[in-house]
């Protein structure tokens, strides 16, 4: 089914050691089932969208054991030097609203320096809202904040980083329309 024409990324995959304890998947089965997903999309050809949640340097050195495998860090919660080594590797950064967050200096520091080559944008829909709508749910229509946002960080305008990252999304996910 990876193979089918219509399915353009395996994922969300990924480690997440925080919520170790609450869904009683320890980390070695986590990474025992990450390398299968890489190996699938290693075989297919595919991208791949990456989960982590506190772990990083486990979920680096993993990717590292396959090499041309390509895809996106979703919802990016790392720092500059995180990212650094998420690009060194090739992987796009997909940045979500905790851009706005005023103590996500981590996630600020990250977006402020990447190439916008290299970035993407998403919700992340329920979950993490801009900070202009923290408790509530968050939706497709808030994702202007955290391009303004993004914009304000990189000195440059809201039209160059949805350009950016339109075209980035298009060129990850090999989609076959123009962007707009």
């Amino acid at each position: 089914m990876a193979r089918h024409p219509s399915v353009i990324a395996i994922g969300e995959i990924g480690l997440d050691y925080h919520w170790t304890e609450h869904h009683k998947v320890p980390a070695k089965a986590q990474a025992s089932l990450f390398r299968q997903m890489l190996g699938l999309a290693q075989e297919v050809g595919k991208p791949v969208v990456l989960h982590t949640r506190d772990a990083f340097p486990d979920q680096l050195a993993i990717l590292d054991e396959f090499p041309g495998v390509e895809g996106v860090f979703h919802c990016f919660s790392g720092n500059s030097a995180i990212a650094a080594e998420a690009l060194a590797r090739g992987f796009y950064i997909s940045f979500a609203a905790t851009v706005t967050y005023p103590t996500a200096h981590g996630v600020v520091g990250a977006a402020s320096i990447i190439p916008l080559d290299h970035m993407l944008v998403e919700t992340d829909s329920p979950f993490l809202p801009p900070q202009s709508r923290r408790g509530k749910s968050n939706a497709p229509r808030y994702m202007v904040e955290t391009v303004e946002r993004l914009a304000a960080l990189r000195t440059t305008t809201v039209q160059a980083i949805a350009s950016a990252t339109s075209q980035n999304a298009i060129d990850l996910f090999r989609l076959r329309h123009a962007a707009s």
